[in-house]
C-alpha cells in the first residue's frame, strides 16, 4: 500500500501557510534504507514528497551560538531557514537574551540584547538584536576560559565557569568589570550553570569533581557542593525555580536537586549520554507564555526534555511525576537541545549527519532537527525539518518574532537601540596572522623539532586526546602546527565521520581554530608572541569523550623562564591581537568582591 504523507501546518501563529518540505535527494542517505517508503522519505520523517514552498515570515526565530565558526546563526522557525550569520569571534558556545532568565531556558527576552561567550577567545559578545550586528566584545581577564554563562536575576551580570582555569566569573554587563573566584581543589573544569530564579544561587556543574557547586551570588563564593553521577554536563533550573536539572553523562542519569533544600531529591535512570535539558514553560493561565506581554510570575512548565548523545534520542520527563514518559529518536549524536518560544517544537542540534547529505568537502555537516512536541498533534513525536547547518552546534535560544522590530516598516525607528552619535558594528577576525593549508595525511612522529628556523609541532589527535599532550615553545618562534586525526571512527559511537578539532584558546584561538577531518593533515603557521599557559582543546564535538580532548600550549619567555598559570604575559593576551582593532574592545576589569 502506498503511504501517504500528509502536510504539516507550522503552528497556531501560522495555521493554513504551506507544509514543512525536504528534498528527495535525503531518500540517498544511508542510515535507516529499511524504512523508507516508496516515495524516497525515512519513515521517521513526517514531509511532503512535493516540492513546495515554506512561510516566508516565521513567527519565531531561533539564535544559534554555531561553535567553532565564530558566528551566531538565525534561523526562522518553524521553515528553519538561515535568515543570516553575525561575525563573532573564534568558539562560540553558550547564548542567552537580555532581559530576565524568568522562564525556561529561552529566559524573559526584552528583544534587546544577546550574550554569547567565545570559548575560542575567551571574551563575551554582546549583540544588539534591534540592527542584528555585534556591537561590543568584553575580553575577560587571563588566564579563565570561559565555558559558559549564565544571567542573573536582574538582567545586568553574567556567571561564568572558567573550564580551563577552575574559576569562576562574575561579570558586570554595563562596564564589563569581572570578579575572579578559584573554585578548588584541581583538578577542577567548571562546565554549564544556571541562576536560581530566586537571585540567591548559580548551580555549576564541575566536570572533573561530579559534584555540582553552589555559590552565593552576593557575596560570591562556594557555599557547597553536592555529589552527582559521574561527569554532569548540562545544570538547567525549571521555570519555577524548584529543581535544578543535572544531565550525568557517565551515569546515564538525571540528577534532581532541590533548590529550596540544596540537596538531592531523585536521581532518575533517563538515556545513554546525557547532555543537556530544556523545558517547556506556561504562563498563570496555562497558556504558552510570551514575553512582553504576559507577566513573568507564576509560570509553571510540565516536561523537560533531554538529549541522549550515545542513544540517538530525545528523552520526554514529567516534570511533575519525576519521571520518563517518552523517547523521541534523533538522527544522529544530539548535544545541545533546544525548544520553540511557543513550546511547540524542539530542536535536536546534532553533532553527526551520517550519510543524510550531499557531500560538499573534507568537513562533514551536522544539522539542527525539528520534531513536533504537541501532544494532540498527528506528528507528535515525528520529525518536521532537519537541515544542515555550519560550524559545530552549540546552544540555542528561540524568542517570537514580534519582539524584533521590523525597520523597513518604521517600527523600530520609534524605539531603536542606537546610541547617541554612532553605534558600533563589529567585524572581528574569525582567523587571524596565520597562513593555514592542508596536505595528504602526515605519517611524521609526533613530537616538536626545529626545521630550518621554524618550529614544527607535530600533534596526533585521537578519541580522546592528543600526542604530545604538551607542547613548549619559545617566544618569539615561528610555528608550522602539523595536527593529524588518526581515528577510524568515533570512540564508542563508532561514527566513521568524525572530524575533530584543535583550538589554542586566547591569542592563539585566532590562529588556530584547526579543522582536523580524516584523511589529511592541517598546517596553521604563526608566529608565538605572547608568553603564557594556555589550553588546547578539540573544537569539534568528536563523541562523548570529547571534553577529555586537552593538551597544553606553553610559550616560555627566556627572560622571564617557564610559562605557568601565573608567569605569562596575560594583559598583552587579554587584548586578543588581531581580533579587533586597537580600542574596540571592552577590557574587562579584574575587580574584587564589595
Amino acid at each position: 500500500m502506498e503511504r501517504k504523507y500528509k502536510l504539516v501546518t507550522a503552528s497556531a501563529l501560522c495555521a493554513g501557510l504551506l507544509a514543512l518540505t525536504l528534498p528527495q535527494a535525503i531518500a540517498q542517505q544511508g542510515r535507516g534504507a529499511a524504512e523508507k517508503g516508496k516515495e524516497g522519505l525515512p519513515g521517521w520523517l513526517n514531509a511532503d514528497p512535493a516540492v513546495r514552498d515554506v512561510p516566508l515570515r516565521d513567527p519565531m526565530l531561533l539564535y544559534a551560538a554555531g561553535g567553532l565558526d565564530g558566528r551566531v546563526a538565525v534561523i526562522g522557525v518553524p521553515s528553519m531557514r538561515t535568515y543570516r550569520h553575525i561575525e563573532c569571534g573564534v568558539d562560540l558556545h553558550e547564548n542567552l537574551f537580555s532581559g530576565l532568565p524568568a522562564g525556561n531556558k529561552n529566559g524573559s527576552p526584552d528583544g534587546k540584547y544577546m550574550y554569547v561567550n567565545d570559548k575560542g577567545a575567551n571574551t563575551i559578545c554582546e549583540l544588539n538584536l534591534q540592527t542584528g550586528m555585534m556591537e561590543r566584545i568584553i575580553a575577560l581577564p587571563f588566564p579563565f576560559g570561559v565555558h559558559h554563562i549564565t544571567l542573573s536575576k536582574d538582567g545586568k551580570t553574567l556567571f561564568g565557569t572558567g573550564e580551563y582555569s577552575g574559576k569562576m566569573s562574575k561579570t558586570d554587563i554595563a562596564t564589563g568589570k569581572t570578579e575572579i573566584i578559584d573554585w578548588g581543589p584541581a583538578p577542577s573544569a567548571p562546565d554549564y550553570l544556571d541562576a536560581s530564579k530566586d537571585g540567591k544561587y548559580v548551580f555549576a556543574g564541575n566536570y572533573y569533581h561530579s559534584t555540582v557547586g553552589v555559590f552565593s551570588t552576593s557575596p560570591f563564593k562556594l557555599i557547597k557542593e553536592i555529589p552527582v553521577g559521574k561527569n554532569p554536563h548540562g545544570v538547567d533550573a525549571i521555570p519555577e525555580g524548584t529543581l535544578v536539572l543535572v544531565s550525568d553523562k557517565l551515569s546515564a542519569t538525571m540528577t534532581i536537586i532541590d533548590t529550596e533544600k540544596l540537596a538531592v531529591k531523585k536521581v532518575l535512570p533517563t538515556c545513554a549520554g546525557p547532555l543537556h535539558s530544556v523545558m517547556d514553560v506556561y504562563n498563570k493561565d496555562g497558556a504558552a507564555y510570551r514575553p512582553g506581554i504576559d507577566s513573568p510570575e507564576g509560570l509553571t512548565s510540565k516536561y523537560a526534555y533531554e538529549s541522549c548523545f550515545v542513544a540517538d534520542a530525545n528523552v520526554k520527563v514529567d516534570l511533575k511525576k519525576l519521571e520518563v514518559v517518552d523517547e523521541i529518536p534523533t538522527h544522529y549524536r544530539t548535544g545541545h537541545i533546544a525548544i520553540s518560544a511557543d513550546n511547540s517544537y524542539v530542536f535536536a542540534l546534532n553533532k553527526f549527519s551520517t550519510g543524510l547529505f550531499s557531500p560538499t568537502g573534507i568537513v562533514y555537516p551536522v544539522n539542527f532537527e525539528m520534531w513536533d512536541a504537541r501532544e494532540k498533534s498527528p506528528t507528535y513525536g515525528k520529525t518536521l525539518k532537519i537541515t544542515p547547518v555550519d560550524g559545530e552546534p552549540h546552544n540555542a535560544k528561540s524568542l517570537h518574532a514580534y519582539q524584533v522590530k521590523d525597520w523597513t516598516r518604521g517600527e523600530a525607528e520609534r524605539e531603536a537601540l542606537l546610541k547617541p552619535g554612532m553605534t558600533p558594528a563589529l567585524d572581528p577576525s574569525h582567523r587571524a596572522h596565520i597562513k593555514r593549508y592542508y596536505i595528504p595525511k602526515s605519517d611524521a612522529p609526533p613530537g616538536v623539532r626545529m626545521v630550518d628556523g621554524v618550529k614544527e609541532v607535530h600533534i596526533k589527535a585521537f578519541s580522546y586526546g592528543y600526542i604530545p599532550r604538551q607542547v613548549r615553545v619559545n617566544k618569539g618562534d615561528k610555528v608550522r602546527l602539523f595536527a593529524t586525526n588518526i581515528d577510524k571512527a568515533a570512540g564508542i559511537t563508532k561514527n566513521p565521520d568524525v572530524t575533530m578539532g584543535l583550538v589554542i584558546y586566547g591569542p592563539y584561538g585566532l590562529r588556530t581554530n584547526m579543522d582536523l577531518p580524516r584523511g589529511v593533515t592541517s598546517v596553521h603557521e604563526f608566529t608565538a608572541e605572547i608568553a603564557g599557559e594556555y589550553e588546547i582543546f578539540c573544537s569539534h564535538f568528536c563523541g562523548p569523550l570529547h571534553l577529555e580532548m586537552r593538551g597544553t600550549f606553553f610559550v616560555d619567555d627566556p627572560k622571564a623562564g617557564p610559562s605557568n598559570l601565573e608567569v605569562g604575559e596575560y594583559a598583552q593576551a587579554q587584548k586578543l591581537p588581531g581580533l579587533l582593532e586597537e580600542g574596540q574592545l571592552t577590557i574587562a576589569e579584574r575587580v574584587k568582591s564589595q
